[in-house]
């Protein structure tokens, strides 16, 4: 018996040692950490892999590559442009996906032409690329107020991106706190994708939760209605007793909600037929007429291309689950800030959300519109259409007391918002009467009847013109306006006059205007715009009173050893090179001519998503010129539109010596400095050049500014 004994005990211990590496084997660094399920998903999409050491690094920081890399893959993006990112040569590891990424208009990169891919990526900036992939997914998003005790912490223009992404259960706080500023780990990006992708109905996310993603234990495979698990997260219902409305084969039909996408659901609508249900009888497509501002009829069609044909009047729209997807005519308003692909520059412009756009026509996918002469693609997802019969309120132009003023109007809210005065009236425009413009130059009434065209002189006034105030009288303006500020008592002006940025800059302003032949007045007035008149966090705290490096998905919070630095940055890293020059940095195609402009041309093409930017910039101008006695304005520049792409500037009155440069594009704003003799222009060059340049006057046209 003793012999039998030590024989089992022996079996029992190699047993055990065949049996323990299978364990082993079975599990893995995943295994048991709270973000598996999100970890997991990830390289079932083949976007997680092992580094060379065979880890999946759950616990490191996410770099801005590698969280476009992930979004790419999950959300299986195909459709590739020519954007490139100086930082990101093709034999970047993760250089496809970004390219991807960027072509979807999730990410758009740094005013430099960067990605920086190998930086980790904050939590707020985390929800903006995340925000872009529920627009590109036409995710619902409804109307979201959530905001967290840190609020004020998250950057602005982001903060609507996390509201969503809570709202949807993407992404969390603590303790009411959102903490934008804390880098995200691998991990919780696993997560945050893991979530988003159940949203949009991915089978292989392995929870459909009716669309909603689990906000509480990422091992849970129940959303609980969006509150966190609280109980034991093996429970086979944490809802409270309630039904799982996320089970197909669940005989409760969601409480009248839609079903997300699944065809077997016994019943998704309240009773109601699923317009998206391939097993139904329910159109797709519906053809509606507008009646007194209103939509009424509902003659249905099971594709897009029936609808279409069935058109027979300039009163009928087709909706599709509620939403116009196409018009005889209106205009375009983008929901959120987009990515807009434009064909006429061949290039990707920022746009940002509440811009009012030209409807050409659209499809079943997509709408063709133009903003400000560029013509380019949008989905439905990111825009609405809104017919003229049906519109509520409209951004439009007023002469008041002899001044342009432009009020906006908020689609959100359906009010106007805001105003600002960026010059004097054309003479064509009557006080009292409404003026609209798509952009900027050419006017009509609300009928749409051209009434003129006008180009503001401080609006397209190119760069290099130097202005005529003083380094002191540049002081004395700056203390006079900031005096004003303070006045009016709001808090971020408080002692505006004893701490503004922006105070005694004269004297720089003019000897980087000597140095770089760029106008004083102009960079005081991007300066205003940009730092809340040198008030702004990122003034007072970085000595950055442009918001450079403040850019989509990663703004960096760089810190100047002073605001002299802070503009040599400007002039030598951004104006220079990219905006000013005519052709850009290798790689890049941000001089679109040198002026604020719009988003025509000029600065504002690519400088800011604001499609007013340029007109705000010129605004400042106009004010401090007011307040100076219009010194510039009373003597000023001649400016010409260059009328052909292709169009050669020279050092000589003459074809015979090689171009200073090229203008690529038609319609670039030129000074006219001297009529030269044999048929050529003398003008100031773009390129930064000491001498004389010139320009054929046959492709020149003079244009009438008003000033």
């Amino acid at each position: 018996m003793k012999k039998l004994s030590i024989i089992a005990m022996l079996m029992t211990v190699v047993g055990l040692l065949f049996w323990q590496p299978q364990l082993a084997s079975a599990a893995d660094e995943l295994t048991g950490h709270s973000h598996e399920k999100g970890l997991r998903y990830l390289i079932s999409k083949n976007a997680l892999v092992k580094d060379a050491k065979g880890s999946y690094r759950p616990n490191d920081n996410v770099t801005r590559g590698e969280f476009a890399s992930y979004l790419a893959k999950a959300m299986n993006l195909q459709e590739t442009s020519d954007i490139v990112f100086k930082d990101v040569p093709d034999t970047y590891l993760h250089a496809k996906d970004i390219k991807l990424a960027a072509s979807a208009g999730i990410i758009t990169g740094y005013g430099d032409g960067s990605f920086k891919p190998n930086a980790a990526i904050s939590r707020q900036h985390m929800a903006i690329m995340l925000e872009r992939a529920i627009d590109y997914l036409e995710i619902p998003k409804g109307t979201s107020t959530i905001t967290f005790k840190d609020n004020a912490s998250i950057i602005k223009d982001y903060r609507q991106a996390v509201a969503v992404g809570a709202q949807l259960g993407i992404i969390q706080g603590s303790n009411g706190y959102f903490m934008p500023n804390k880098n995200a780990t691998i991990g919780q990006a696993a997560t945050f994708i893991h979530r988003l992708m159940t949203l949009a109905g991915d089978s292989n996310t392995g929870n459909t939760n009716d669309g909603k993603p689990n906000t509480g234990d990422p091992n849970d495979g129940n959303s609980n209605g969006g509150k966190p698990n609280t109980g034991d997260p093996n429970d086979g219902n944490s809802n409270g007793g309630k039904p799982n409305t996320g089970d197909p084969n669940n005989g409760n039909s969601n409480g009248g909600k839609p079903n997300t996408g699944d065809p077997n659901d016994g019943n998704s609508n309240g009773g109601e037929p699923n317009p998206g249900d391939p097993n139904t009888d329910s159109p797709k497509y519906v053809i509606k007429e507008i009646s007194n501002g209103t939509l009424v009829g509902n003659q249905g069609f099971a594709t897009f291309a029936d609808a279409e044909k069935a058109m027979t009047k300039n009163t009928q729209v087709i909706v599709q689950n509620d939403k116009i997807v196409k018009m005889s005519s209106g205009y375009v308003v983008t929901n959120n800030y987009v990515a807009l692909k434009s064909e006429t520059i061949n290039d990707s412009i920022g746009v940002a959300g509440n811009t009012e756009m030209e409807y050409l026509s659209s499809d079943e996918t997509q709408v063709k519109v133009r903003l400000a002469g560029q013509v380019g693609y949008l989905k439905h997802a990111d825009v609405t259409l809104i017919p003229f019969a049906m519109s509520k309120g409209r951004s439009y132009y007023t002469n008041e007391n002899g001044e342009i003023k432009h009020t906006l109007y908020d689609y959100k809210t359906n009010k106007y918002s805001s105003s600002y005065v960026y010059g004097k009236a054309p003479s064509f425009m009557k006080p009292g009467e409404k003026y609209y413009s798509w952009d900027g130059i050419s006017f009509t009434n609300g009928n749409g009847s051209s009434k003129g065209e006008a180009y503001n002189y401080y609006q397209f006034l190119p760069a290099r013109a130097t202005t005529q105030y003083t380094a002191e009288e540049i002081d004395a303006y700056i203390m006079q306006k900031l005096a004003e500020m303070e006045s009016t008592g709001i808090t971020q002006y408080k002692d505006a006059t004893k701490k503004s940025k922006l105070i005694g800059l004269g004297k720089t302003l003019k000897e980087v205007e000597a140095k770089s032949q760029i106008n004083a007045m102009l960079i005081l007035s991007l300066a205003q715009h940009e730092s809340a008149y040198g008030m702004s966090p990122h003034a007072q705290d970085l000595n950055n009173l442009f918001g450079l490096y403040v850019y989509d998905t990663n703004p960096l919070n760089k810190k100047f050893d002073s605001i002299v630095a802070n503009i040599n940055e400007l002039v030598d890293k951004f104006l220079q090179p990219n905006y000013i020059t005519p052709g850009g940095s290798p790689g890049r195609n941000f001089a679109n001519g040198a002026v604020v402009g719009s988003k025509a041309l000029g600065f504002n093409v690519k400088y800011a998503s604001d499609p007013y930017w340029g007109a705000k910039i010129a605004g400042h101008y106009y004010r401090a010129e007011k307040a100076l006695g219009f010194k510039d304005a009373n003597n000023p520049y001649t400016i010409g539109i260059t009328t052909t792409p292709g169009l050669n500037v020279r050092t000589e009155a003459s074809t015979s010596n090689s171009p200073l440069f090229t203008y690529a594009r038609s319609g670039m704003p030129v000074i006219i400095t001297n009529s030269a003799t044999n048929g050529w222009y003398e003008v100031l060059s773009d390129k930064l050049h000491t001498g004389t340049a010139f320009v054929s006057k046959d492709y020149v046209q003079v244009i009438n500014t008003v000033k």
